[in-house]
């Protein structure tokens, strides 16, 4: 029966100067939504100033470190969910990661959910001195650590990428066995190699999501092509995952399906004079560009988009929007206007909290 779907929100994070008023605003951004009654505040993580390619700079990136964030946030929050979006897992060891997840779900009483990715940002991977072929390979064996080092068991690995010899982590998280995993797909240039199949890479990474995700949150916009991506890649990619976990003798609805996208409902001048403000600190695009790439428009006009855009998709379990402008106004309006023409699916699993 159709529930009503997860609805995650983000405020976009760019922080300049010395960022103190930002950060406060940032942190008042997520309780205002714990009050509102959303789902889950996620976070983005950019460790260098510029994310993009050797040829390519995408944006600029200045943004808090993604676990300082929400450990503030779950400070002085309540109920909501917590989730970086994404961390990238080759940048970390293992038992590190573990850890600094597990002392994230013990300080928000379970509420953590670990949003996680191979990286794309070529960059921080030149500089970690990851291998860009093996990285899905890589991330997928650190998930795999982590989940067993969650166990609070000692840990022996033996692995392509890290060796283990009886580690041990505690404490470890309130969720059992622990926090939801949901996983990212495709990089911003995917929004234009689409020719009706997948690459070889792109099928691996979906795959790899049907093996060990709990949950698939692809990213469905270009900012440096300024356009999104096309329905039939969203249908494709779902019909991968789901073959994948067939193989892997999973039930297919045991990933849930959410739909990401930056959102800004614009209903007088006003919004649209914030959104533009908002859009020159890191937006390289006119307006139009900009309304082909994100969800800008009115709470009926974005329901229609979102409608077309998943209409490949057997279902969306949850939405997870970033506001462009940050404005605790935004976070009305989406609640109160856009919240109730989304369609539902069945109930995601990062709603329900195991304790």
């Amino acid at each position: 029966m159709p529930t009503s779907p997860l609805i995650g929100v983000r405020p976009a994070g760019w922080i300049q100067g010395d960022g103190r008023a930002q950060t406060a605003g940032l942190v008042d951004f997520a309780v205002h939504a714990d009050r509102l009654g959303f789902d889950v505040v996620y976070v983005g993580e950019r460790l260098l100033a510029t994310a993009g390619r050797t040829d390519l700079k995408v944006y600029e990136a200045p943004m808090l470190e993604p676990f300082v964030l929400l450990a503030a946030i779950a400070a002085r929050t309540e109920r909501i969910r917590l989730a970086p979006l994404v961390t990238v897992v080759p940048f970390r060891h293992p038992a590190q990661l573990a850890k600094i997840t597990a002392s994230l779900d013990v300080l928000s009483d379970g509420r953590f959910i670990l949003g996680a990715g191979a990286g794309w940002s070529q960059p921080e991977i030149r500089m970690f001195g990851t291998d860009p072929r093996r990285r899905g390979a890589q991330m997928e064996e650190g998930i795999r650590i982590v989940r067993e080092l969650w166990t609070g068991e000692a840990v022996d690995w033996d692995g392509e990428f890290w060796t283990l010899r009886d580690v041990r982590v505690t404490p470890t998280p309130v969720q059992k066995p622990g926090p939801d995993v949901w996983l990212a797909s495709f990089q911003p240039d995917d929004a234009t190699a689409f020719a009706g199949t997948m690459t070889g890479g792109q099928r691996r990474a979906l795959e790899r999501i049907g093996r060990i995700a709990d949950g698939w949150a692809p990213l469905t916009y270009s900012a440096g092509h300024k356009m999104q991506l096309r329905p039939e890649q969203l249908g494709l990619g779902w019909e991968i995952i789901h073959g994948a976990a067939v193989a892997a003798g999973r039930e297919p609805d045991a990933v849930d399906i959410l739909y990401p996208h930056w959102i800004e409902i614009i209903e007088t001048k006003a919004d649209r004079a914030a959104c533009e403000r908002a859009l020159a600190r890191f937006f390289p695009g006119t307006w139009e560009d900009a309304v082909r790439t994100y969800l800008i428009g009115t709470a009926d006009e974005i329901a229609e988009r979102i409608a077309v855009h998943t209409a490949r998709l057997p279902r969306v379990d949850g939405y997870l929007f970033t506001s462009i402008s940050e404005r605790t106004e935004q976070l009305d309006a989406l609640s109160e206007r856009l919240r109730p023409l989304l369609p539902g699916g069945r109930t995601p699993r990062a709603s329900i909290q195991t304790r």
